[in-house]
């Protein structure tokens, strides 16, 4: 089979891990899998950057209208497209791609299309946080609220489109459905990860080796940009910490700070603080030697960084948000706090630390095997061939 791939970024950040572990496991099982990206970090030769015009960046500015100006109708001249059985497109925002384009193509092939977050069927919102507090996108910089006329625009482009829209949540499904896309077909994949990577390590020795104490509760968080990514509840860690500060039994470990940062004044013994971690395997230690992982995040589509957690047998405390509770089984595998209610994230912690060790064994398993049968990578990619095989299917009679 032969897949074309169209998103914003080839292999950074949680949409395009996606895209990329699916690119790389179709590729190992034969299947040729070509990209187009608004922005190319890899060295490989057949993922390919969509040119960016100078003033490009400029017009989206001034019109306030993300969906135009970008050049990419010559995408269905190129052999990649020509020779494409499936075409799998991923987020399609940050001025890359021309929402037009998008249409044409489902004229020519059949169209998978990826929901990562909630900008294609909204005025321009990525994420439930900012729908509820959207910023106005000003025509002219200063005249009237473009937001509603990017809606209308998007509606007419899908009504002359046939796309197969899949989406990673139930939740994110029943959003959908009540959206400009619900007239497509609409198919639940849930995101995979890799459990031979995130897999449970004994926990006294990862701590040895990432030279964590052997004898406190450790409570992890993780967020890239670590305290400056607000849509990651770092307020929320905030209280927990300072409502821990006096505990000497307890340790925050805080993962994806830009400078590492160990001993500021919050927390101060009571936290320690490392650097953005890329390595994997490293990261499923970090995960392996914690008690709890803290995920106050407050706008989820999915949570890969949860299903990551779970993997390696370590409970979750996290907000009810998004597609948080289909990962996540209140009292199961880890505790459901009410949003935004920093009391009720403690009595998750509360609870997790007073189980007996028959009961944290227990949730552990709970947590390997609720993955296992969900949300591993194999799962995922079996998915995605069978819905390719049967559009594909439905195409030729």
């Amino acid at each position: 089979m032969n897949i074309l791939q169209i998103g914003t970024i080839d292999n950074r950040g949680g949409a395009a891990i996606v895209s990329w572990e699916l690119r790389n496991k179709l590729m190992a099982l034969g299947h040729t899998v070509n990209m187009f990206v608004g922005i190319k970090y890899s060295q490989e030769k057949n993922v390919f950057q969509i040119p960016r015009k100078k003033y490009q960046d400029y017009l989206v500015k001034i019109f306030a209208n993300d969906l135009i100006f970008a050049k990419t109708d010559y995408i269905l001249k190129t052999p990649e497209f020509k020779n494409a059985d499936i075409i799998h497109c991923h987020n399609l925002h940050s001025n890359f791609f021309n929402l037009n384009t998008l249409s044409k193509i489902s004229k020519i092939k059949p169209v998978v299309w990826t929901q990562h977050d909630l900008w294609a069927f909204t005025g321009g919102c990525t994420d439930e946080l900012k729908c509820k507090n959207p910023k106005p996108r000003k025509f002219l910089l200063f005249l009237w609220d473009n937001t509603n006329y990017l809606l209308r625009k998007k509606n007419a482009i899908y009504k002359k489109s046939k796309l197969n829209i899949v989406v990673p949540s139930v939740w994110l499904k029943r959003k959908i459905e009540k959206s400009i896309l619900k007239d497509q077909n609409i198919s639940l994949i849930y995101n995979g990860i890799d459990n031979s990577i995130f897999k449970k390590y004994e926990k006294n020795k990862t701590r040895q080796e990432l030279n964590l104490p052997l004898n406190k509760k450790i409570i992890l968080f993780i967020a890239k940009g670590g305290k400056k990514n607000i849509l990651k509840g770092w307020q929320y860690i905030e209280k927990i910490i300072s409502y821990y500060k006096n505990n000497k039994n307890i340790l925050f470990v805080c993962i994806g700070e830009e400078n590492n940062q160990q001993g500021e004044h919050l927390g101060g013994n009571n936290i320690k603080y490392i650097n953005y971690i890329k390595d994997k395997k490293i990261l499923a230690k970090y995960f392996s030697s914690a008690d709890l992982f803290l995920y106050p995040s407050l706008a989820d589509v999915f949570g890969l960084v949860a299903a990551e957690s779970l993997s390696c047998g370590t409970p979750i405390v996290a907000f009810k948000t998004g597609g948080i509770p289909e990962i996540v089984i209140h009292k199961k595998n880890g505790y459901i706090a009410e949003y935004q209610n920093t009391d009720d994230l403690i009595n998750g912690i509360e609870y997790i630390f007073k189980l007996n060790d028959d009961e944290i064994n227990k949730m552990s398993e709970n947590s390997i095997q609720r993955v296992k049968e969900n949300f591993t990578l194999d799962i995922m990619i079996n998915n995605y061939l069978k819905l390719y095989k049967k559009i594909l299917n439905q195409t030729s009679n």
